[in-house]
This record gives C-alpha cells, structure tokens and sequence, in this order.
C-alpha cells in the first residue's frame, strides 16, 4: 500500500507499519523541524521528504491509500460559522484537508491532544468534523455545504490502555471513503501488564539525577500538602526537556511518580503544587514537561532510552541529534503502540 504522513515526527506510523509487517511504500513525508527530519531520514526511506505543508501544491503528491497526519490546533477564527472549508483557512490543518480533496486518499488517521474536543467549547472540533465528514461515528452527518464525504469515526485513547505505562491522552480521527470499508472499530483497551520499573535502563549516568539542592527545593510544601516549585528555582524552567522520571527500582511501591508542573489557583485552594501518585505509570511525556521519580530521596529524569520505550520506538531510535532535540522528540510524537492497533484494525 502507499502511505504519506504531514506534520511527521519522527515517523510513528511508519514504525507501526514496519512493526505490522505491512508491506507499504512512503510516498511523502513532511516536517518543518529539521531534527525531526534528521532522525526520520535515519530510519526510514520515503520517496519525497517536504519540510513546509503551506508551500506544497498538493497536485504535485501523488495519491496514497492511507494518510497520517497530526496537526497543531491553532485557534480557527471563523470556528462555528459553517462555512466549510473557509473556517479553516490560515491553519495547517487546512493543509491537510488540501490533499484530502485534491486525492480522496482511501483511509486518513489525524491525531491530536484531547483539548481539541472542548477547544472555543468544542466549534474548532465540529467545524474539523463538518469538513470531513458523510457520517461521524455510524450517524449520518446533516451539514448545509459540501465536505469530503468521508466516515468518520473518532474516539480518545490513552497509551497506558496499549500496552505502554504512559497515561498520554490523545484524540484519532478515523476517515474511511468508501462505504464497503465502512466496518471499522477502534481497538480495544487492553489491561496494563507493563510498569514504569520494567522499562527502566540497569544503570544510568549521574548527570540525570538532580542535585541535594534542587531536591530540597522540590521538597518546599505549602498547607495543603502539596510540592511547590517556584518559577524561579532551578527546577521548574528545565529538568531537561520531556518526560522526567525514575531511578534503578526493584519495587514500584518503593517510589513516587511526579510531574513538577506547578498547578495554579486563583482561590488558593487545592491547585497549588504539582501532582504526584504511585501507581507504576508515567505522566504524559511531553515537549515542555517536568516528571521525576523519587526512591530514597533520590530523583533522576527519564534516560532517553527510557522516553523512547515509553513511546513504543526500539532504544536509540532518536540518537544522531543533541539530547534536548531527543527529548524533544519523544514528547512530540503519536504513540507506536497507539497508531500500530489502529493501523490493524483499519487494515484488517
């Protein structure tokens, strides 16, 4: 089959699709970061690498049958006027609905943060929907202008119901054109054998544990109880980039799972601090975030091996740029695991 990929990553899909033993050619693949591009070209092969959506003439791509995209939400300024396509313009998924018209390509899966439901209380996600869709979800879709006619189906899942400990939440978009295809189901979930200890490296070097000082800092509480990271300690600005967690664990129970993402409350009242819990799951590694785990008053970040396992990618995949863009990377990327049950049932 023949596949292409916008706002590609470092090429989840393409990892998937390897790992389903999918025969498949890469007919596209587009990203305007340049490290993304360094690490995708390292694994993967496609016939035509493009590093601006907003520039490309979609008549020059060629068709594909399945399409993988996960765009930026930006805010839609005509969000909930249903105008069609004309509410979308100026956003990159605007884009991507170029080469969906220009190709009908046979299956599309679009991804993105779960927020985008509720975004300006839910007009961007149903002008998304209203674009696409000849029916959402088996209903027949009632809109007053054309759109591309598509099924679309369309579900959150969390990566720690896939096999990976990670609660990461993230909304798919499934579009099928043709009506006999139309028997697609979102996978199911599948209970959590994995723990954060088991993906956890034997040994890690000193430089990811934090300082006594920094500790200290983090062990600053107020009176609900709760950590305080000051914006201004050392802490909170950079524990490096992407998920922060662990240290070598034997026992889960043994250890604190946190996220030093300071919460704020304008009543003072229960959302100060930052959250932590001891359940054997990581927070959702993120481009921004701040996780740690604490064992014996020790705390150290996330390896980037172990950022890479809790993505479902091999060890090492992302090696060949500097450590922030590593990080960066994982915290950016669709879950392997996620897409790959997807792409299977999509497929079957």
């Amino acid at each position: 089959m023949k596949v292409g990929t916008f706002f590609s990553g470092v090429g989840s899909p393409e990892q998937a699709l390897r790992n389903l033993d999918i025969k498949h050619e890469i007919e596209f693949a587009c990203d305007i970061d340049k490290y993304a591009k360094q690490t995708y070209l390292k694994n993967f092969k496609p016939k035509l690498f493009a590093e601006d959506i907003t520039t490309l003439d979609m008549q020059d791509l060629p068709y594909v049958d399945l399409l993988v995209f996960g765009f930026p939400c930006q805010a839609f300024s005509m969000a909930g006027k249903r105008k069609g396509f004309d509410d979308t313009r100026g956003t990159l998924f605007y884009d991507a609905l170029r080469y969906l018209q220009e190709h009908k390509p046979r299956y599309f899966i679009a991804e993105n943060v779960k927020g985008l439901l509720s975004h300006d209380n839910g007009k961007t996600f149903g002008t998304i929907i209203d674009c696409l869709a000849k029916t959402t979800n088996y209903q027949m879709s009632l809109i007053p202008f054309d759109n591309l006619g598509y099924h679309i189906h369309y579900k959150v899942l969390n990566t720690k119901d896939f096999g990976l400990p990670q609660n990461r939440e993230r909304i798919f978009i499934v579009g099928i054109r043709d009506d006999k295809d139309n028997n697609f189901n979102f996978p199911k979930e599948i209970p959590l054998k994995l723990k954060l200890k088991d993906i956890l490296q034997d040994s890690t070097n000193s430089r990811y544990y934090l300082s006594d000082e920094q500790y200290k800092k983090m062990q600053t509480r107020n009176r609900y109880g709760d950590h305080i990271i000051k914006k201004d300690d050392t802490i909170h600005p950079c524990l490096c980039a992407i998920g922060k967690s662990d240290v070598g664990v034997i026992d889960e129970n043994n250890y604190i799972t946190h996220s030093l993402y300071p919460r704020s409350s304008k009543t003072g009242k229960g959302g100060t601090g930052h959250l932590s819990k001891k359940d054997g799951t990581a927070y959702c590694l993120d481009t921004g975030n701040n996780q740690a785990i604490e064992k014996d008053k020790k705390i150290r970040r996330l390896t980037l091996i172990e950022c890479e396992r809790l993505q479902g990618f091999p060890d090492n995949f992302t090696a060949g740029v500097s450590d922030t863009q590593r990080y960066k990377q994982m915290g950016n990327t669709i879950t392997v695991n996620v897409i790959q049950a997807i792409i299977k049932n999509l497929l079957k």
